[in-house]
């Protein structure tokens, strides 16, 4: 009896250990299941009665300066199905390959799927779709989207960039500004009952999507379509390789314009090469050419180490530097600094940039924004090029003062010769004005900011003035426009080869950068052409793209009467000037040079003596021929109505001896020997000036 208890006694034991080891088991699978994989087990119990439809938030519009709409959102529907749900399989599978053009197999592929969510095609318009749409089939799902449309194509493309099927920012401000733009999706969540019915869940409210902001730019739309046109129209008659505008508000740096050529339609922009996608105006650097050489005369003049009447000798169009040969396109004689920019003389630039120190001419480069990035923001800016002076060889101050040695982008020349008119000040530009979120609030982003002053108000007006001349007597003339002051600069640079190392005999980089109206300027244009074949010289690739711009762009804000007084004619000389133009033989040259320009009076200077021997007349144009000594009086010249130093230069004092009488500022009115008395010895000349 004792026996078969112990031994009932160690079954229940056993039994007892099983039971207790299997609810241990279980509770432990049960642990598991409910606690360290309930989010698991929960997401596959939810994905078999309940479905998340993302609600997505409409992509914030970009507008102009004034509100015009550069991009906006259309109307379309992601077509998508529950495979397990659809009825008609057939109808929608050949449906869907006649209007997606894709063979029947894709189609019966997805609808064989496992999966609870597939898509047949995405941002489709309406009209596209609609037999598809009219099929009344639970489990066709025809969620409404929006599309990005570029309602203007390829107006601004570049700068605007575009975005990826899911409307994501790939480019320009699209990318710049993805987040703001793109906004917060909202959700739907949806529930199957029984029978496969679906229904919203209660439970879970519908979350809004919150909209995207709008994106207001610093762009006119109307001064955008001027530039393009413009620009493809100049591009297209030099048979050029591509070309870049950038129009700025010289008072604020407000970028009115921002243009590329060969550019894209962002409503197609797979079809387009990556090459035409690049905004050129801050991605690619090159060597500006003459155009530098306002850079260089800005310093000279705020330095004060030269006037704008200081002359220079051109060698007559070749001059060798440190072993090196520098050209002009024409023989010059003596300039003016005026004249050197006028005429583009390289020779007499490199001469006059000797006066400028090495880290006063680098910090002055630094200063106009040279080097560095503008600040502007968008993708892909280039800083450019600008080696510190220690690196400098002997000849690289002289090519930078014309415009070799140096690497800059069209945007960094335009923000340069802004300060040069607008009295001296560098701004940051900005592309970006505001944003206005779904809520109607104005965020601001950009606004005009000073950065530095580079030059004086005095050294701004006489730079401006040097760039009416070489528009109305220099390399610009063909940027002159009727009824409109302006000035600017040309520019012409040699590309370096990169296989080479060498510059190219025919690729060039032809340039003109100027402003207009000329009292008080409201735009700075610059206009880079790559590659021109036609004619490679700035002032007759891009001289006449800046005309066409700006002769378009300024009725758009009619000019005040005083901004739109005519255009002096091109100089002619005159009889009358003729007449009242003194005797200049036995003048010094740089006497005779300076009287020349107070009077407005065109001029050419052959030799490189010291003093003016001969004087003649040709195309409207003096010719100053001069040599080393002043020529021997054999007569007494005729001095009435002269100043005294007009006087003193013509006379070889070796031969008279003079006796002032009167106030010495004043004009000669009376001469003691009558004009044309021989000289044989030295004699006593009494010249009266008037009172």
């Amino acid at each position: 009896m004792s026996s078969w208890s112990t031994v009932n006694k160690k079954r229940l034991m056993v039994v007892s250990a099983a039971i207790l080891v299997f609810w241990l088991a279980l509770e432990v699978h049960l642990f598991r299941l409910q606690v360290l994989q309930h989010d698991r087990f929960m997401k596959i119990s939810e994905q078999q009665y309940e479905k998340r439809i993302p609600l997505h938030a409409v992509r914030g519009m970009i507008l102009d300066r004034n509100g015009n709409r550069l991009v906006s959102n259309s109307l379309h529907y992601d077509l998508a199905v529950d495979p397990k749900l659809v009825k008609n399989r057939e109808k929608l599978v050949r449906l869907c390959a006649q209007k997606f053009h894709r063979p029947e197999k894709v189609y019966r592929s997805i609808l064989q799927s496992d999966r609870r969510f597939r898509y047949l095609a995405r941002k489709v318009p309406a009209e596209e779709i609609r037999p598809i749409l009219a099929l009344k089939d639970r489990g066709i799902i025809k969620p409404q989207n929006f599309h990005r449309q570029y309602p203007y194509g390829t107006l601004a493309a570049q700068l605007l960039g575009f975005t990826d099927p899911d409307d994501n920012g790939l480019g320009g401000v699209e990318l710049l500004f993805n987040e703001p733009l793109k906004g917060k999706d909202g959700e739907a969540v949806l529930q199957y009952d029984g029978p496969r019915r679906v229904f919203y869940n209660a439970d879970k409210p519908i979350v809004p999507p919150r909209n995207g902001a709008n994106l207001y730019l610093t762009i006119d739309k109307n001064i955008q379509t001027v530039v393009e046109d413009a620009l493809r129209e100049g591009v297209r008659r030099v048979k050029a390789r591509a070309g870049m505008v950038v129009v700025l508000d010289p008072y604020s740096g407000a970028v009115l314009a921002m243009a590329n050529y060969p550019t894209f339609d962002p409503n197609r922009h797979q079809n387009f090469p990556l090459d035409s996608k690049r905004n050129r105006c801050i991605t690619d650097v090159y060597e500006p050419g003459s155009t530098m050489k306002m850079v260089t005369a800005s310093i000279l003049l705020q330095e004060q180490l030269k006037s704008s009447n200081d002359i220079v000798f051109c060698n007559n169009g070749s001059f060798t530097f440190h072993g090196r040969v520098f050209h002009d396109t024409k023989k010059h004689g003596w300039l003016t600094l005026r004249k050197v920019v006028e005429k583009s003389s390289n020779i007499g630039m490199i001469k006059f940039s000797q006066e400028i120190s090495k880290p006063v001419f680098f910090r002055y480069l630094k200063n106009f924004g040279f080097g560095a990035k503008t600040g502007i923001g968008l993708p892909g800016e280039a800083a450019g090029l600008l080696d510190v002076p220690s690196r400098w060889s002997l000849v690289t101050k002289a090519s930078i003062s014309i415009g070799y040695g140096i690497g800059v982008t069209t945007l960094q020349m335009a923000v340069a010769y802004a300060a040069m008119v607008n009295g001296g000040y560098i701004y940051r530009p900005y592309v970006v004005s505001h944003l206005q979120n779904s809520a109607g609030e104005i965020i601001p982003v950009g606004k005009p900011m000073q950065v530095r002053q580079v030059l004086s108000k005095e050294v701004s007006e006489e730079l401006k003035s040097f760039m009416r001349g070489v528009v109305e007597r220099g390399t610009g003339k063909k940027a002159r426009i009727d009824n409109i002051v302006t000035g600017g600069k040309t520019g012409t640079a040699r590309k370096m080869n990169p296989k080479t190392g060498k510059y190219s005999a025919r690729n060039y980089m032809a340039s003109f950068i100027g402003f207009a109206p000329y009292d008080r300027p409201r735009y700075v244009c610059a206009v880079v052409i790559d590659e021109p074949r036609t004619t490679h010289y700035g002032g007759e690739a891009a001289a006449p793209v800046f005309r066409e711009i700006i002769r378009r762009i300024v009725p758009l804000n009619p000019l005040s009467p005083s901004e739109s007084e005519p255009q002096p004619p091109e100089m002619i000389l005159t009889e009358e000037q003729m007449d009242d133009l003194p005797d200049l033989t036995g003048f010094d040259v740089q006497a005779a040079v300076s009287l020349l320009e107070q009077r407005n009076i065109d001029y050419k200077v052959q030799g490189d003596g010291a003093f003016v021997q001969q004087v003649a007349f040709k195309d409207e144009t003096v010719l100053l021929k001069t040599g080393q000594v002043t020529v021997k009086n054999e007569r007494v010249p005729n001095l009435v109505g002269k100043t005294l130093r007009e006087a003193m230069a013509r006379l070889d004092l070796s031969r008279f001896k003079i006796v002032l009488k009167g106030k010495k500022k004043g004009l000669i009115r009376k001469q003691s020997l009558s004009p044309g008395t021989p000289v044989k010895r030295r004699v006593e000349l009494v010249l009266t000036c008037a009172d």
